[in-house]
């Protein structure tokens, strides 16, 4: 059986990734994964990397999707983002939080640049 928050994560992502498509970005990976951990999008933003934490809520109850990228999970992201920019020794990078909220239509999107 399909885990129906695995739908809900997945659905995000695709409109985080059209969002930034939108914004002239191009989406390197999806669900980049390796020993330390996953990063939901990589994009490209002209020549800079970005490491894209895509965050939905359906209603505010657990607070702001924002909310929920904490100091620790931003450290994860790092050690992710530091593995992936091995192969690319000179280029920038960044990371950067994709929040969503779906109770409302279109959905708020918030974009946060570099954090």
């Amino acid at each position: 059986m399909v885990d129906p928050r695995r739908i809900f994560g997945n659905a995000a992502e695709q409109d985080a990734a059209a969002f930034l498509k939108s914004l002239g970005m191009v989406i390197v990976d999806r669900q980049y994964r390796n020993r330390f951990g996953e990063i939901d999008l990589i994009a490209k933003d002209g020549e800079e990397f970005v490491m894209v934490e895509v965050k939905a809520r359906h209603d505010h109850e657990f607070g702001y999707p924002e909310e929920a990228v904490t100091k620790s999970k931003l450290r994860k992201i790092a050690m992710v983002g530091e593995a992936f920019m091995n192969d690319y020794p000179n280029a920038l990078w960044r990371i950067d939080v994709l929040a969503i909220e779906y109770d409302q239509v279109p959905p708020k999107i918030t974009h946060i640049i570099g954090v």
